[in-house]
C-alpha cells in the first residue's frame, strides 16, 4: 500500500499488549485492504479522490478505533460476535447518517452495538469512533453495575440515544485518549493505565445508557426503509442489465417520487445515480481482478451499461480520482 503511512508505537515494558497505530490512506482500495474486511463490502457513494485518517488505541482487550473519510461510503458486512463495538459521531453539523437504514444523531446516538453485522451510511463523509469491548468484558461491568437489561435483546435493538450531556462526557474522555496516543503515547505502556481506562470508561459508557428503555431512547427507521432495500437489491441484481426508474417503480409497486425522495434521504444522491455508483464501483473491482493483457476496458465497461468509452472515462475518474487505465495498471504493478 504505497498511498498509506503507518506510525506503530509498540509497549516497552515488555506486557506486550498496548499499541497505538495510525495510518492515512488515500485510495480507497488502500483502505479496505488495510481493514481486510473479509466478507465485507466498502462502497464510496461520492465522487473524488479519497482521503481517510485511522487511529486504533489498544489498551488491554479495548480498542478506541477512530476513523474520518472525506467521501460519503456504505458499509455493510458481518460483526465480530466475541466484541460488541459502540460508535459515535463526531459531526458538528447537521449532516444525515444512517445505520440500518435509522438515521442517527450525532449528539445523542450511540449505534453499532448489534455484533452480528453493520450496514451504515455516510453520505457526506464521516468521522466516528468505535468502542470495541470483548462481549465478556462488558457484560462483567454491566453486571457489575446491575444493568443486566443491556443483553442481547437490547444489542439487537443496534442503536440507543442518551442525554447530550452523557453523550458530552463520553466524547470528552475519548478526546483525551486520543490526545495523549498523539502527544503522549508512553502514558499507555504504564502497567496499571489497563484497569485505569476499563474501570474510568465502561462506567461511564454504561451508566449513560437510559436505565428505562421506552421507544424515545430507539431510532425509528426512515419512513421509504422497506422501499428502499427493495429497490437496493432490485439494482444489484441487475448492474449488467438495463434499467430505468421508470421501469425500477414499476416493478416495485412504487412511484417514482417515493423512490427519489427515499434515496436522496439515505443516500444523498438520486436512485439511478446510486446505480450508476453501484456498476463504477462493481467495474473498478473488475479491473482490479483482470490482467492488463487480456481486459479490454471499453467492452467492459459496456458490460455495465456504460456504452461511450469517453463518458464513462470522465464518470471513472470524477469518481475514483484515476483513469481506469491506471487502475488496470497498478493491478499490473502489485501482480
Amino acid at each position: 500500500m504505497n498511498n498509506s503511512q503507518t506510525t506503530q508505537v509498540e509497549d516497552n515494558t515488555g506486557t506486550g499488549n498496548q499499541k497505538i497505530v495510525s495510518k492515512s490512506f488515500t485510495d480507497l482500495d488502500g483502505f479496505k485492504d488495510f481493514f481486510e474486511y473479509q466478507g465485507k463490502e466498502i462502497i464510496q457513494l461520492s465522487p473524488g479522490s479519497l482521503q481517510a485518517e485511522f487511529l486504533s488505541i489498544q489498551v488491554g482487550n479495548l480498542y478506541v478505533v477512530s476513523n474520518q473519510a472525506n467521501q460519503g461510503v456504505q458499509f455493510s458486512g458481518d460483526g465480530v460476535k466475541e466484541y460488541i463495538s459502540f460508535a459515535i459521531l463526531w459531526s458538528e453539523k447537521e449532516k444525515e447518517y444512517y445505520s440500518f437504514l435509522h438515521p442517527v444523531e450525532p449528539q445523542r446516538t450511540i449505534f453499532g452495538f448489534n455484533n452480528t453485522e453493520a450496514h451504515e451510511i455516510f453520505p457526506q463523509g464521516v468521522a466516528l469512533t468505535h468502542i470495541i469491548i470483548p462481549v465478556k468484558t462488558f457484560d462483567a461491568y454491566a453486571d457489575q453495575l446491575q444493568r443486566h437489561d443491556l443483553d442481547d435483546n437490547f444489542r439487537s435493538k443496534n442503536h440507543v440515544n442518551v442525554l447530550p450531556t452523557g453523550m458530552k462526557e463520553i466524547k470528552d474522555y475519548l478526546k483525551q485518549l486520543v490526545w495523549l496516543a498523539v502527544n503522549q503515547p508512553t502514558f499507555f505502556q504504564q502497567p496499571h493505565i489497563e484497569k485505569l481506562v476499563a474501570d474510568d470508561f465502561l462506567p461511564l459508557l454504561i451508566s449513560n445508557i437510559p436505565t428505562k428503555l421506552t421507544s424515545k431512547c430507539f431510532l425509528k427507521p426512515s419512513r421509504r426503509s422497506k422501499l428502499i432495500i427493495q429497490a437496493e437489491q432490485k439494482m444489484l441484481a441487475n448492474l449488467e442489465k438495463p434499467l430505468t426508474l421508470k421501469q425500477l417503480a414499476q416493478d416495485l409497486g412504487s412511484s417514482s417520487s417515493a423512490l427519489l425522495y427515499g434515496f436522496k434521504d439515505l443516500f444523498g444522491i438520486s436512485p439511478m445515480r446510486y446505480l450508476k455508483v453501484q456498476r463504477l464501483n462493481a467495474v473498478r473491482q473488475r479491473l482490479k481482478a483482470s490482467a492488463p493483457e487480456s481486459c479490454t476496458i471499453a467492452v467492459l465497461a459496456g458490460q455495465f451499461g456504460f456504452y461511450s468509452p469517453c463518458h464513462f472515462t470522465k464518470d471513472y475518474k470524477t469518481m475514483f480520482g484515476e483513469l481506469p487505465s491506471e487502475t488496470l495498471q497498478k493491478t499490473a504493478t502489485v501482480n
